[in-house]
């Protein structure tokens, strides 16, 4: 656990960074800070304490500082899991402040780092791809739920299966489920259509 002596940025040596930030920016980081100083078992690096702070805003649905820490991580030199896990949450984080053009591209990156970090993922999930996954799950939601592209995630779906990130069993019911989605938005469309003359 971080004494109260490295508490903030200076004690994971980001004061250059953490100088830049203005004032309230200022006052979340030390805020986020402190709540991961308590929970952390163990000293890390400066990109994986960012991380940790990101995940508490995160959590905040404080979704806008959560993408300043995610995007100033990502300019620093990490490893391709690290850079992974960081986009997860940064993807969520541009979903929350609705930008979801800037959400599609990121889970592309991730989805290109995915034949480099793919072990290392199943490695953290008991050697299974895990549930949530936002680089596809979250890419699905955009597509669908912004844009109202049944086909282009069906498309994303199968690539997904090719890429070994689902079973043919979860493809056919994730298949499924988008098709009854579908209906269903059809049927709502009849009901609320509003005649004008």
């Amino acid at each position: 656990m971080r004494s109260k002596d490295t508490d903030g940025a200076a004690g994971v040596h980001l004061s250059e960074w953490y100088s830049s930030l203005n004032d309230q920016q200022k006052i979340m980081f030390d805020r986020y800070s402190k709540k991961v100083n308590e929970t952390s078992q163990s000293s890390s690096t400066d990109s994986s304490f960012l991380q940790q702070i990101a995940d508490a805003a995160l959590k905040d649905e404080n979704y806008a500082f959560a993408v300043t820490i995610c995007e100033e991580c990502l300019s620093r030199g990490i490893t391709n899991i690290h850079r992974f896990d960081i986009i997860e949450t940064l993807i969520d984080a541009y979903i929350g402040t609705k930008r979801y053009d800037d959400a599609k591209r990121i889970c592309e990156d991730n989805l290109k780092l995915i034949p480099s970090v793919i072990d290392d993922i199943k490695a953290k999930n008991n050697g299974k791809m895990p549930e949530k996954m936002n680089c596809r799950n979250r890419y699905v939601d955009v597509v669908v739920g912004i844009e109202s592209g049944y086909d282009k995630a069906f498309e994303l779906l199968d690539r997904f299966f090719s890429m070994g990130l689902i079973s043919p069993e979860d493809l056919a019911l994730r298949k499924q489920s988008l098709k009854i989605h579908r209906l269903q938005r059809s049927f709502d469309g009849v009901y609320t259509y509003t005649y004008k003359e």
